[in-house]
Parts: C-alpha cells; structure tokens; sequence
C-alpha cells in the first residue's frame, strides 16, 4: 500500500517506517523446540506468521467501542448501508429493505448485532508486531524468553515490510467508524493502544480479509521476497543446542543474515552486539 491511497490525518497518525526515519523494524523470538515448525516456517518457507487478536497479552486488543448514531441521518445513512450489504448477499433491494426496516425496530438487540458483528470482524485480522529498537530490554525478556531466544532485524525499507504502520498510544479507547469509510481509515482500531504500552514503540504489518490492496499471503502468513531478513541477534543466555537449531535453519533457507552474538553489559544495563557470522 502507497501514501499516496492513505487519508491525510490516518497518515499522520500511522505513518509507514520511512516517514520516521527508520530502515529497519525488529522482532523478537523464543525458541521452542517441539514446535521448531514455526521457525522453519519463517527461515526456510519465508513466511512471516500473523496472530489473531486473541493471542495477544493485551486483552484489549482489537475491541473498539461502536456508538449508536442519534442524528436523524446518520440513521438512515446507516440503514441504507445494512440495505446496500444484504443485497450484496444476495437479497433483493425490496426484500433487503424489508428485513433492515424490520431488524432496526428493535433497537437494543439490533445495536448489539452490529456491536457483536463489529468486534468479530476486528477478530478475524491477522497482525504482525515489530518495534523499532533491537537493545529494548524488556522485549527480550518478555518475547525472547529471559534473553533465550533471538531477535531478527528485517529491512523496512522494502515491501512488504515498509507497509508497516505506526501504532498510536492514546488515552481514549478507540472508536469504530460505522458504516466503514472504505479507506484505511477502517483500520484505525487495530493501530492503537493505551499509552502504558507506548515503550514498545511498535509498528504493525496487517492482513485484512475486508481491505481492497492486500499483500502476497496465504490468509494466516504475509509471504516474504527473500531479502527482508538483515540480521539475527542471538540472545545473551542462548544455549549452545539453541543456537544451533538457529544458525542449522538461517542456513537451510534462503535468507543470507548477519549473525550477531549479544552480550550483557559489563557495567550498564545495556546490551552490546558482536558480529559472528
């Protein structure tokens, strides 16, 4: 997806990784070796997996708060995009307008139709985090497991990795937009999160299933070219079995990465890189 298609004030909001000077976005991984799988499917199948909503920590996530319109027009804007809807699925435009008339006179349990019909759409989206600092310690505590694990560096100034959007850390809890503005503004509830989270200085690849321009993937995994992968940091407490699982699949795929061994620092609460390979 280009600037150029994106609403002003959403770009603004969500700018892409070039636009805050950033030529490289970060992921960290634990490694788990009864469901090694998950990383051949990232070194040798070149697929960058993307999790639903309710696999992540935050149980917020993805649920926006839908107000009922009240203005007289924006009523009927609504009832005639419910019309629009169900003759897209097949209904006549009598019969759609017979149903939606009839649905919309009961108005709680209709509000809470659309509310429920809202956050399962929102829970169907795939989504990828990145953050935009490799020396970010609580993410190699918490997503490296204790430092265990590795971090991968993927170049952002390359499709599809530069499509990544910046997440938004507000206070108010995000608000759907209903009937959709069919523009990316749509998105807008899957790229904000409350401001205690904004230390992840995240940005996020999506998959939507509803979205007009979608990326090479295979409904669960954006599927990569074979040149976004920069370089793989192995965490400062990897076993010695776990770095070589690591280093045994970067060599079976095609990604050619620096490889870099991390280290604790000597006096500081930082983290210093060694380049190995």
């Amino acid at each position: 997806m280009t600037e150029s298609l994106l609403p002003k004030k959403f770009s603004e909001s969500h700018p892409f990784p070039d636009k805050c000077g950033i030529s490289s976005l970060f992921r960290f991984y634990k490694i788990d070796l009864d469901r090694v799988e998950h990383l051949e499917y990232l070194f040798i199948k070149r697929k960058l997996y993307h999790s639903l909503p309710s696999q992540f920590n935050d149980p917020f996530e993805c649920k926006p708060h839908f107000n009922w319109p009240e203005d007289v027009n924006e009523i009927e804007n609504l009832r005639q995009h419910l019309i629009k809807v169900a003759v897209e699925h097949g209904c006549d435009e009598k019969e759609a307008e017979e149903i939606v008339s009839k649905e919309m006179e009961d108005s709680e349990n209709f509000q809470k139709i659309i509310f429920d019909t809202i956050h399962r759409i929102f829970a169907e989206v795939r989504i990828c985090c990145f953050t935009s600092r490799k020396e970010n310690l609580l993410f190699w505590s918490h997503y490296a497991d204790a430092h265990k694990g590795f971090c991968v560096e993927f170049d952002a100034t390359k499709g599809p990795i530069s499509s990544a959007f910046k997440v938004q850390y507000v206070k108010e809890y995000p608000k759907v937009i209903y009937p959709p503005s069919n523009d990316a503004s749509d998105l807008k509830p899957l790229l904000v999160k409350s401001e205690i989270w904004n230390y992840e200085e995240e940005f996020r690849s999506l998959l939507v299933s509803w979205a007009k321009i979608q990326p090479p993937n295979d409904g669960e995994s954006l599927i990569l070219n074979g040149d976004e992968i920069k370089n793989v940091y192995l965490g400062a407490q990897i076993s010695k079995e776990h770095k070589v699982v690591i280093l045994d699949l970067i060599k079976q795929g095609g990604f050619n990465p620096g490889i870099w061994a991390t280290k604790l620092g000597k006096s500081t609460f930082s983290l210093e890189f060694e380049r190995v390979g």
